[in-house]
């Protein structure tokens, strides 16, 4: 992978996330693509057939290949982007918003609600002794350890529609930003939305920067070549972390000592923040780290859950009368 040398040129190509995404479309994949490789043959199963009875399969599969092994393993990789898909699919309602309205319910779904608030949990961080504000629910702290528990028992409609949530709140709170809110004296009331609200120059903010951190293509050549290389440069640890109470605390002190490098900087439309190209080179060495980690924990907490849920099938299948 070749490295843009300079911030124009990454802002660029970067600063194209709306507010409140965790890591863009190839970031999620790439952390998708190093889980499903560590999946066992058993919840691997269990994952493919759950995904097929999603209410969505049929879009998440529009682009996968025909062979059965390759279509199960790009349509999970597709499902990790699926709740970022659908902040702009107008099926789905924006919750958060006073003024919104409710859109009609489509078989197979719980709810058409877009759960934007489910993405990051905004610890407070105020390095200056600012005021700050306790981090609101629910939020991924709260969503994705219930998510996870609710998995293996959950009928399978049900859990169906939970796993592509897992797979995308497992990565996003392996991104910083995702975990942390700065508050300032010399920024008001309010904190910095995980640091959409730090502008930078030529364009963009400090989210958009950390979430395009591991790169913009999509295609499945530069996921696999950049999975492979991360798991190589970060190998999967001997005990691996299983709760996610433990990464969000991680990713907010990551923000708290690799993000907010610059000083007390606001970092306003007006005056954005300009930082070197060595803030850039530690962005990514962080996001290669991050992903594989996130890889490696969402594997892990997949083959936990679901470990009871494939031994079931093996049993049903086992005594099945076209066995």
């Amino acid at each position: 992978m070749r490295f843009l040398g300079t911030i124009a040129a990454w802002t660029a190509t970067l600063f194209l996330a709306s507010p409140a995404f965790g890591w863009n479309a190839t970031g999620h994949r790439i952390i998708a693509a190093i889980a499903y490789q560590r999946l066992t043959p058993q919840v691997r199963a269990v994952v493919d057939d759950l995904l097929r009875k999603h209410p969505d399969y049929a879009l998440m599969a529009r682009d996968a290949p025909a062979d059965p092994a390759g279509r199960a393993r790009a349509v999970f990789i597709a499902a990790s982007v699926w709740p970022d898909v659908i902040k702009g699919d107008p099926r789905f309602w924006d919750n958060t918003r006073a003024d919104a309205k409710p859109t009609p319910p489509v078989a197979g779904f719980p709810d058409m609600k877009r759960h934007t608030d489910w993405h990051y949990y905004d610890t407070p961080y105020a390095p200056d002794g600012a005021h700050t504000e306790k981090a609101q629910s629910p939020s991924a702290l709260t969503e994705l350890p219930r998510l996870l528990k609710e998995l293996a028992t959950e009928l399978d409609q049900a859990a169906a529609y939970d796993l592509p949530w897992i797979e995308h709140l497992a990565g996003d709170v392996h991104q910083p930003l995702h975990c942390i809110s700065r508050f300032l004296k010399s920024g008001g009331s309010k904190g910095d939305a995980g640091g959409n609200l730090v502008f930078l120059a030529p364009r963009g903010n400090l989210h958009g920067l950390w979430d395009g951190a591991a790169g913009s293509d999509p295609t499945d050549a530069y996921i696999t070549r950049f999975a492979t290389e991360a798991t190589a440069e970060h190998p999967e640890p001997d005990r691996i972390d299983k709760h996610p109470k433990h990464w969000i605390a991680e990713g907010a002190d990551l923000a708290r000592t690799r993000v907010y490098t610059f000083g007390l900087e606001n970092g306003t439309r007006e005056h954005p923040i300009h930082l070197p190209d060595s803030y850039l080179e530690t962005a990514r060495g962080v996001a290669q780290c991050q992903v594989a980690l996130a890889g490696y924990r969402l594997a892990a907490v997949l083959n936990d859950r679901l470990r009871r849920k494939s031994m079931a099938t093996s049993v049903a299948a086992a005594n099945s009368p076209y066995f």
